[in-house]
């Protein structure tokens, strides 16, 4: 890795809050595609009930 040679406390702050930041956006990108993935599994299960109960 590369050592950074920080100017001021100014830089590091900025590199910190970019960090958090992204750490923040790529956590709720991974709660959505978890969610969607959870949301699509019970909608073709409750798809599947439903098509079973109608054609019966």
């Amino acid at each position: 890795m590369l050592d950074q040679n920080w100017d001021d406390d100014s830089d590091y702050r900025s590199a910190v809050r970019r960090t958090r930041i992204m750490m923040a956006l790529a956590s709720v990108v991974i709660l959505v595609v978890i969610a969607v993935g959870v949301v699509a599994v019970f909608g073709v299960s409750l798809f599947l009930d439903l098509a079973e109960i109608l054609s019966g």
